[in-house]
């Protein structure tokens, strides 16, 4: 199968790390500048054309959640984080611990996680059950990037060198048994079937959730070819997508045993890929690159 991309304008060149829809016609992507911006955009017509970018952080907006075209999670680089119910133009509450907050995800209206953490060796996952108006935190972990809540009381985060598991709503995390990367990002298709990317390029799996874990792409050997992995989606336990640094962009159809190599459409670093159907959607990456792919 061939892939068609096609760039859209995002009417930016600064980083976009995130994008979120809340069904095929309306999204949001967001970004900036670590230090000096945060910006989101809005499409209603399923990426094909976006407004033109809101400045409403005054840091760099890393992670999002939103639960329809108007209210949602926002949160960033030194722990800004914001609600809005107007299609975020509301201005964020900031923490005061200085965290990047990495990663957002709600399994539902009330239950809630996000992730936080700077270099290596700081990092909490913080909790909600009453819709992000109270949150508990970890004890100090590692820098964790990545979350989801998969069920009811099911939640994996993972980060530097370690999977966490949690399986009492947030209650309590134990470590998974998978090491050997820095766990930038994750993907649950069901509450057994489960996706890890890391930077060095391991990818793992585990289809009993969580309890056992398969290497499904080696990480980076010291004189092969490097892979700097960002991103992973998946439609279902077969078609998925996974893209990183330098353009790098890979999908698969048999649940990750083998993988398809896209020619490549930019030299850009890809950050956050979403999917409307097993075989269209949409990433997005550094310099406010966009685009839209089909097979």
């Amino acid at each position: 199968m061939e892939l068609l991309t096609y760039e859209v304008s995002s009417h930016t060149t600064h980083q976009l790390h995130k994008v979120f829809f809340v069904n095929d016609s309306v999204g949001y992507v967001c970004g900036g500048s670590r230090y000096f911006i945060g910006i989101v955009s809005r499409t209603t017509d399923g990426g094909k054309t976006w407004t033109m970018p809101d400045s409403v952080f005054p840091k760099v907006i890393y992670a999002a959640h939103f639960f329809n075209g108007q209210e949602g999670f926002l949160g960033g680089f030194d722990s800004w984080w914001g609600y809005t119910n107007d299609s975020a133009k509301t201005v964020p509450a900031w923490t005061g611990d200085y965290q990047p907050i990495n990663d957002i995800h709600f399994f539902n209206r009330d239950k809630g996680a996000r992730v936080s953490g700077g270099g290596y060796a700081e990092g909490y996952i913080y909790t909600t059950t009453d819709g992000g108006n109270n949150w508990s935190r970890t004890e100090k972990l590692n820098t964790m990037r990545a979350v989801e809540w998969v069920d009811e009381n099911t939640i994996y985060a993972s980060g530097y060198g370690v999977i966490y598991k949690s399986t009492n709503g947030g209650h309590s995390f134990n470590p998974c048994d998978a090491r050997g990367d820095f766990f930038v990002a994750l993907d649950f298709v069901n509450p057994q079937v489960g996706y890890f990317v890391g930077y060095q390029g391991l990818i793992l799996k585990t289809t009993d959730g969580g309890n056992s874990f398969r290497k499904i792409h080696k990480g980076n050997a010291p004189f092969g070819k490097r892979f700097h992995w960002e991103a992973i989606k998946f439609w279902d336990e077969n078609t998925g997508y996974v893209a990183g640094d330098d353009g790098l962009f890979y999908r698969t159809e048999n649940g990750g045993d083998t993988w398809q190599v896209a020619k490549q459409f930019t030299s850009a670093n890809l950050r956050c890929i979403h999917l409307f159907t097993a075989n269209d959607g949409i990433v997005v990456g550094d310099d406010g690159k966009i685009f839209l792919f089909k097979y």
